[in-house]
This record gives C-alpha cells, structure tokens and sequence, in this order.
C-alpha cells in the first residue's frame, strides 16, 4: 500500500547555498501512518536532486527510486490498455464503455483521441480514432505521479502510527553571488552589500530558513557548466536601495564564512531573490593613480580597510561592487565605475580599481642602458603631468628588466642582483620591483629619474 508526503507535512525546512551552483535542503516532515505501507511517495523534492546525497532518518527504508513517470496523456492511456474506458460523444453527450485495445501512434487531438483503437463492451463493435469523442478514464492509475518524487519501500516492521522524518539531500540548480554598491563621499564612503540568490532546481519552498556559505568547496561534479555561467552574467534590472539593515547573521563555520537569514523567507521556482547583508557608513579611503612600466593607462584606485574600527571587520564575500557618487550640483547619484572583489577576511586591505584617469597624463622615456664590467646599467624617466585642479597621489611602480629566473636557471646563474644607482625620489624596493609614492600638485608636473645595475656576467 503506498502513502503520499508532500510538503503539506513539513514541520521545518531549511536551504543552504554554495557560491558554486548547488544547495542543501534539510527538511522535517510529520508523516502519520496505519502500518499496512509498503511505499512512501515522498513529494515536492528539487528536482535536480543528486540522489547519492540523501540522508533519510526517521524511517528504515529498503530502497528507493527518483520517479520521474509523471502523468501525461499517452502515459494514463498505456496504463488503461485492456481495460474499461469510456467514450463521450461531444455533440450529445453519449457515454459508452469501451475496452483500450490500442493506442500505437496516438497523438492526442483537441477533438478526437487520434491513434486510438477501442472496442465497445455492448456491441463488440470497434471504433479506430473516433471523431468529436473524449476519451474518460475512471481513476489515476497506480504507479503514475503528478510531479518527480522519491518513491521509498519500506520495512514491513516499521509501522509506527506517526513519525517525524528528517531528510538531507544536495541538489543543482541553486546560485549565490556578492553585490556591493559603494558611495563615495569626499574623505568617507557608505557601503552595502547584497546576496542575489537564484532558485533553478525545479521546486519552491516555503517558510525556509535560508544560509550561504561563502568559500570555495571542492565538487567532483564538472560536467554541468551552463546554469553556472549564465548565472555570473549581471542582471541589469535590480536597484540596491542603500537604506536597509543587514538581515543575516555572519560567523566562521569550518574554513569558510556561513550567512545565515534572521527571518523565514519564500524562495520560489525561478525567482531571483536579493538579501541585504551588509552595511558600513563613513567608512576612510584613500583614492590615488596606479602607474607601471608595463601598461601607458593610468589607474584610478580606491582603497579601504576591512576594520571593525571602520564599521566592517566582517568576512567579505567575493563578488561585485559598483562604485557612486554624488553630483553636488543637482545633487544627483552619478555611476563612476565598478571592480570585482575576491573574498576578503577581516582586517584586510580592498582594492578596486574604477577606471583611468583623464587629468593624469605619464610620459616614460628609457634614458639610457650601459655595460661596465660584470653590471648592465639601466636609467628610466618618468614625467608625470597632473592637470587636476587638486593634488594627486601617483602610486609608480617599475618592474625592472633583470634577466627572468627560468633563463637564469637553464644558464646556471643563482639570480642577478639589482642595485640602485641614484634615484630623484625616495623608493622603496621589492624584488624586482622599485616603487614610487608622490605628490604630484594640482596643476602642475615631477619628473622622476632613476638609474639602476644588474649583476649580470652573462653580458660581457
């Protein structure tokens, strides 16, 4: 005997997400039983549920299946083949019972049961594709379901009256990602962060306690790329308000940083749902010009501290972050340039870079190179013009041109040493990096020369 559970019966649900395209469901239903049940018909399942995955407690079962044999016409009529059935004229209503003989090549009609071959239980006569007739079934047969479901066969020693099932599956087809909108002010900015979590399983759910986990978990699951992808693409029709208080709670939870929603929300079928989950105000930043020796652009940074002193000190998840500011003019919020964001724990540094400059203008020029004994000598300018009406910080970077250590390895050398020479500015050095920090004032242009050596015997 088969007993149906649908989610009629849940006691409690809850849903959490992964950054990675796939959610766990943990559900309690209260199911009351008479003992005579060999199947439950467990209902209302997501279904791109990965069967491998489920935990059932509460109820010992034998086996299962994911049954996906749904009603459709041509399935309740292979069910009815050989038995009682009835045809209803259109035009006079006239029922008469028939038996399905069959139904090879049926394709159901809006008006007559094409296909179909029946033969009348009074007469003996046989009617092939009777037109202007429907076609009555008595009852839903059994073994067909309305919607995919786990079908379990149960232990025949497992007859309590009522029992409380707690059941954990995975299943494709869910999405989270970060979103940040950031306002700048002129020392300060004010920023809100967003989860968009996106529901493509197959089913809803109600009344759902809801958690996202933000890290990156090992799946051996990579043949499924395309809901993932098209998830990543932004959607232009959202707007985050900058208003609301952040409605999950945040903590570590393993490696990795667990959100958790602090009220039961609706998560329907396709339905794309937004969840405030962070908010920081008058938050310090520093905005200043990336320029390096490998690219002409000059970068335009902005720059915060993920400190509790600063109104964050929380995890960060990755994400995206569009970056505003106001028009004092009309007083209007204009879109300045986004950047996206890795996940950032507490008391990190965040970088985004928004766009380049049009004021900064850098010219570079390669003042000379020179061999003297075992050093090849090399000597750079830099002039940088700032035609901003305000100073500007210009953050230089020069990836000097030692030889690589791929080349240095197949020649036997250790490494080449860089010395610098002489220098116009203060620098600070790293490898075979050589940075500058300035200030170029408003209105006006600093010319930066240096030059440096490298140990290199490979030259002479």
């Amino acid at each position: 005997m088969r007993k149906t559970s649908s989610s009629m019966d849940t006691k409690e649900i809850a849903l959490t997400i992964y950054n990675d395209g796939f959610g766990a469901i943990k559900e309690i239903r209260e199911i009351e039983f008479d003992g005579n049940e060999t199947e439950l018909i467990y209902s209302d399942v997501a279904q791109k549920i990965e069967t491998e995955s489920l935990i059932v407690q509460g109820l010992n079962i034998l086996e299962f299946n994911y049954d996906f044999d749904l009603v459709s016409g041509e399935k309740l009529l292979e069910k009815y083949l050989d038995k009682e059935v009835f045809l209803k004229n259109q035009k006079t209503g006239e029922e008469k019972s028939c038996r399905l003989l069959s139904i090879e090549g049926v394709a159901l009609g809006v008006l007559a049961p094409q296909g179909c071959v029946f033969e009348d239980n009074k007469s003996k006569q046989i009617y092939i594709s009777p037109k202007e007739t429907n076609i009555i079934l008595p009852s839903l047969p059994s073994g067909l379901i309305i919607k995919p479901a786990l079908v379990w066969k149960l232990n025949k020693a497992d007859k309590t009256q009522a029992k409380e099932i707690k059941v954990s599956y995975l299943s494709k087809g869910f999405k989270w990602k970060a979103n940040y909108v950031i306002e700048l002010e002129n020392e300060t900015l004010d920023i809100n962060g967003w989860a968009e979590i996106e529901n493509e399983c197959g089913t809803s759910f109600e009344n759902v306690k809801i958690k996202l986990i933000a890290g990156d978990i090992n799946r051996n699951s990579p043949d499924d790329f395309s809901l993932d992808e098209r998830l990543e693409l932004p959607n232009p029709n959202i707007v985050y308000s900058t208003t609301y208080v952040p409605s999950v709670e945040e903590k570590v939870f393993f490696d990795y940083h667990m959100y958790t929603l602090n009220y039961l929300t609706t998560l329907k079928n396709k339905q794309t749902k937004q969840i405030n989950i962070l908010n920081g105000s008058k938050i310090p930043y520093k905005q200043y010009y990336d320029i390096n020796s490998r690219e002409e652009k000059v970068n335009i940074i902005i720059e915060f501290e993920n400190k509790k002193n600063n109104g964050l000190g929380i995890a960060i998840p990755k994400g995206i972050v569009k970056l505003y500011k106001t028009d004092e003019d009309d007083n209007s919020l204009e879109f300045i340039g986004e950047d996206s964001i890795n996940h950032t724990p507490k008391n990190e540094t965040i970088k985004l870079l928004i766009g380049q400059a049009f004021d900064i203008k850098v010219n570079h020029i390669q003042a000379g190179q020179k061999t003297i004994d075992d050093y090849v000598y090399y000597k750079e300018e830099y002039i940088i013009k700032n035609h901003k009406d305000t100073d500007a910080e210009i953050h230089l970077v020069e990836y000097t041109r030692g030889r690589n250590s791929l080349f240095e390895l197949l020649r036997g050398i250790r490494s080449t040493s860089i010395e610098m020479v002489e220098s116009s500015h203060e620098y600070e050095q790293l490898a075979y990096k050589i940075n500058y920090n300035i200030i170029v004032p408003a209105n006006d242009e600093v010319k930066i020369e240096f030059e440096y050596r490298i140990h290199d015997p490979i030259q002479r």
